[in-house]
């Protein structure tokens, strides 16, 4: 005899017909008139038992589908119940346990009861191992210079972080844009897709360093008409020292204005526009020399010596650390 209660979640008792062959297991037997009852879904936890073991011990990959909500986690259909753990299901918290039901969840065995029974699953270190994987896979093809397509996951005061398919890379703040940057909100926002190129790469540490802006135009070329000697620019105070202004004569372009060619008794400040005159161009260390107001004959030499290292296009080391 088998009841309908001894089929497992596998079988649907409206499709069964004479003649369906089942797996089942005798789990008694009457004492007076010697009627067997039959057990399919014991049968099958019996033997999916045996598959799980050997899954475990082979650390093998189960799939299952989960068939109910309970405290901590959730329960799957082996053929017979196993429980997943909240925290095993993803890499980061699930919101909705409801939502996985009737979904089939890819598993590990990391707990068994040889005792009662029961077995306990994660998705997620199946993810992890996988996205490890990934990794490491991923390191052996980086190589600087390499143009990757990514996507921005994470923000920071000091640049942005990008998902290069498993392994997160770090734009500078001086590698998203040539103009200068307060935060790099001001340049891409999270869920952004965008190419960079490798800066620098280190395998052991799996850091890399990216820039963006070197997939844009670079100003020097794009504005190349505007950058000849004794042009007058309105341009963008960014820095005030006393011995010299740093101004943004084009977006991405930075000047230096010495001590001299620049009235001293008036107060400059960040964000303020001024008139310069480009006095000097080297294209080949990208440093230009200007006035404010042309009040004396400065040489080359004297210029020289107020020359900050900030005046030139990228303003950073292009390999800064990551932080």
């Amino acid at each position: 005899m088998l009841s309908f209660r001894e089929l497992s979640l596998a079988v649907d008792p409206k499709e069964l017909r004479v003649g369906d062959k089942l797996e089942v297991m005798i789990h008694r037997i009457d004492d007076q008139d010697g009627t067997l009852f039959l057990s399919e879904r014991r049968a099958r936890a019996l033997k999916t038992w045996e598959k799980v073991i050997e899954a475990h011990e082979g650390d093998e990959v189960i799939e299952a589908t989960v068939t109910q909500v309970v405290k901590g986690g959730v329960l799957v259909d082996l053929g017979m119940r196993g429980f997943v753990p909240a925290s095993q299901i993803r890499r980061q918290p699930v919101g909705n346990l409801d939502e996985l039901v009737g979904k089939r969840l890819r598993l590990k065995v990391i707990d068994l009861d040889h005792k009662r029974h029961r077995v306990v699953l994660s998705q997620r270190l199946v993810l992890e191992e996988e996205l490890n994987a990934k990794k490491q896979e991923l390191l052996g093809t980086l190589q600087v210079g390499q143009i990757r397509e990514g996507v921005v996951v994470r923000l920071a005061e000091f640049g942005a972080f990008v998902d290069l398919g498993g392994i997160d890379g770090l734009i500078h703040n001086s590698e998203l844009s040539y103009a200068r940057i307060k935060h790099p909100s001001e340049v891409v926002k999270i869920g952004d897709v965008v190419s960079v190129e490798i800066m620098k790469f280190d395998p052991e540490a799996k850091k890399v360093s990216l820039s963006l802006k070197h997939a844009l135009p670079d100003p020097w070329v794009e504005h190349q008409d505007k950058l000849w000697e004794g042009n007058r620019l309105v341009a963008q105070v960014v820095k005030v020292t006393p011995n010299y202004l740093l101004v943004e004569i084009v977006p991405g372009v930075l000047a230096m204005v010495p001590k001299g060619e620049f009235p001293t008794d008036k107060q400059y400040s960040p964000g303020e526009e001024v008139e310069v005159t480009l006095l000097t161009i080297n294209q080949g260390t990208r440093r230009i020399t200007g006035s404010i107001q042309h009040v004396a004959d400065v040489s080359p030499e004297e210029l020289a010596q107020y020359a900050p290292d900030d005046v030139e296009a990228g303003l950073a080391d292009p390999l800064a650390t990551i932080e």
